[in-house]
């Protein structure tokens, strides 16, 4: 017959923190996806005898727009595995934000330089 598993305060504090991680992830995803549409006022300076690139410009409007989204169902993904196969999953809304942050300046990077 096998022992019950004891109690672990580390796993519970681990679980909270994450649980807490992806609620304030939850709530910068929206606003990151709003202000990556601002990306599409790069265009305001595509007038006259300016050169712009419009398929540029929504590529990295997308980009902006998209990848939060993406960003945080993966990160959800990899926490729900994590957790079934009991492992530490504190650190993937972290990183998730640093993905997604970056993935989000990628897509304003590219935005703008389709206005040249």
């Amino acid at each position: 017959m096998s022992q019950p598993e004891a109690y672990d305060r580390s796993r519970t504090a681990d679980r909270t923190v994450t649980v807490v991680e992806m609620l304030a992830l939850a709530l910068l995803v929206p606003f990151a996806s709003i202000f990556g549409l601002f990306f599409g006022m790069a265009s305001d300076g595509c007038i006259g005898s300016v050169q712009c690139s419009s398929e540029q410009i929504t590529v990295g409007l997308g980009i902006a727009a998209v990848s939060p989204w993406v960003v945080y169902v993966a990160a959800l993904v990899v926490v729900v595995v994590r957790w079934v196969r009991r492992r530490s999953t504190w650190w993937v809304p972290l990183a998730a934000l640093v993905v997604g942050a970056a993935l989000w300046a990628i897509g304003g990077f590219v935005a703008v330089a389709g206005a040249r």
